[in-house]
């Protein structure tokens, strides 16, 4: 868990960095500031998706004497009937013109490996306000969402700027002739969700992180599940900060066994890290609810809960396939589960789609508590051991010092988004009630006079070599977290740094005065 080399490597990159530096009575911990323009480095912490809100005005035709109906009520269901009806015509529409536009983009590639994609959730659409006009028809406006590639507003309405629109064609029917139906103008949106940290201090508040993994079953021959599940615990097994009172080899792990435990040191406190692996050949085909028992306590219980297995649209978490167990997504309502924060990994094929609205329809959770990781795509079974190391590894990081590290939310999706796995599109939900400053605190020591990173309070907080001498920095996602006078900027452009937090930086380049 102690990056040992993170610091050395950290401030040898760090002398390549252009911008003011420190006087000569500055220690090495310092790290130089970047140049005034850092536009270079911010591109490649964004992830390899965006969302998209889809919106206009559109038409239904009425049923003849319709305005002249006595009864209120059932004119008004009889219309919210007729423009929910319309909404797969529009949708249809929609997404053919934005198949058509980006088809010549992706070089003949189809499917998953599109550069240019667009994926519409279940129940992607809405429609409010409509109104009755004159010539027999009632207008109304719709929305609907998308996740796609982050440039998608860029080749649709290519010479725009502000708002982007572009027109489809609604038809009235499939089988309308090519031109009819109704000109609709539509408004693409980006999403303004941006980067965050994940609560870290609300996972260490107790002094236990708790982290829950279960594996789902495989119908393969080769038993993916089975594989995966035996490289992380031999992993946990041979590296020494992992300790377990009773297993020294994969087959001694049994479902009622005790979780592997390390220690981390998160601002001199001793933070127990309990890791569970559950996995279904524990089970006998008789005690199938032992699987799911153990799944819902995770829910239940846990800090962080990884599902590795199979899943797609309208599925749960698929436990077993000697015989086929499952938790359905529609049970999700009904599950017990904590009312304060957790973080759930869904690391399946397409969990975006439906998982994380399922989720929401349990009282007991909200984005006020809770984070969460879905897949686009297809997820290559290979992409399960880089998920798994990247949370043992990434959330129980430390500096030389002893001192967490605390990650954003976008330096550990870009762990994932890798040019390898580049379709699978792992993206997190929640992320706009998280903290765009150090979740460990100590904003009050930005521009205080430092030495090294340990004279700036929490981990992440650097020292930056201001030109009259060393001044804290604090770990960031934004400008306007900051404050009035900083702004966040990252300190390296080098790509293998992508995990260094970002720091609240003067903007006149000077401390102290």
């Amino acid at each position: 868990m102690k990056a040992r080399a993170l610091l050395a490597v950290l401030g040898s990159a760090a002398l390549l960095a252009c911008g003011a530096e420190a006087d000569g009575d500055a220690a090495d911990g310092v790290h130089p500031l970047p140049a005034a323009d850092d536009g270079k480095a911010d591109n490649y912490i964004s992830t390899n998706a965006r969302e998209f809100v889809l919106s206009g005005q559109a038409h239904v035709d009425l049923p003849e004497g319709f305005a002249d109906r006595p009864d209120d009520d059932a004119r008004a269901a009889e219309l919210t009937r007729l423009v929910q009806g319309r909404l797969p015509a529009i949708s249809r529409a929609v997404r053919d013109h934005i198949e058509a536009v980006l088809e010549p983009f992706n070089d003949g590639a189809t499917g998953e490996d599109k550069r240019w994609f667009t994926y519409f959730r279940r129940d992607h659409s809405s429609a409010d306000g409509a109104e009755l006009l004159d010539d027999g028809r009632a207008r109304f406006r719709f929305e609907m969402e998308l996740v796609g590639s982050p440039f998608l507003m860029g080749k649709l309405d290519p010479g725009g700027s502000g708002a982007r629109t572009f027109e489809v064609t609604v038809k009235d029917s499939w089988w309308s002739s090519a031109g009819e139906g109704e000109q609709v103008e539509v408004t693409i949106a980006g999403t303004e969700s941006v980067d965050a940290f994940p609560r870290y201090d609300a996972l260490f508040a107790d002094g236990v992180l708790d982290i829950h993994v279960q594996f789902g079953g495989d119908y393969n021959a080769e038993r993916y599940d089975i594989e995966t599940a035996r490289w992380l615990v031999e992993h946990l097994i041979e590296e020494p900060q992992w300790l377990h009172p009773e297993v020294t080899a994969f087959e001694d792990l049994g479902i009622d066994s005790a979780p592997f435990t390390a220690e981390l040191r998160v601002e001199g406190e001793t933070v127990e890290v309990r890791v569970t692996v559950v996995h279904s050949d524990m089970v006998e085909v008789t005690e199938e609810e032992r699987l799911s028992d153990a799944m819902k306590r995770g829910l239940a219980e846990a800090d962080i809960v990884i599902y590795s297995g199979h899943a797609g649209d309208n599925a749960g978490f698929i436990l077993d396939y000697q015989p086929k167990h499952e938790i359905d997504d529609s049970a999700f309502s009904e599950l017990t589960l904590r009312d304060d924060y957790q973080i759930y990994f869904f690391d399946g094929c397409r969990t975006y789609r439906t998982y994380v609205g399922a989720l929401l329809d349990n009282p007991a959770k909200t984005f006020d508590n809770l984070d969460v990781v879905t897949t686009v795509n297809t997820t290559p079974f290979a992409v399960g051991y880089q998920l798994l190391w990247e949370v043992l590894y990434w959330f129980t990081l430390t500096d030389e010092d002893g001192r967490h590290y605390p990650l954003s939310w976008k330096a550990i999706l870009r762990g994932l988004n890798t040019e390898d796995y580049a379709s699978v599109h792992y993206g997190v939900h929640g992320v706009d009630q998280d903290p765009q400053l150090n979740p460990h605190g100590g904003a009050a020591v930005a521009c205080a006079p430092c030495h090294a990173d340990a004279d700036c309070g929490p981990g992440g907080n650097l020292c930056l070599g201001y030109a009259g001498g060393g001044g804290c920095g604090v770990a960031c996602t934004t400008d306007a977290a900051c404050g009035e006078g900083y702004r966040c900027g990252r300190i390296t452009d080098d790509d293998d740094l992508f995990y260094v937090p970002k720091q609240c930086i003067k903007k006149d380049y000077v401390c102290g005065q």
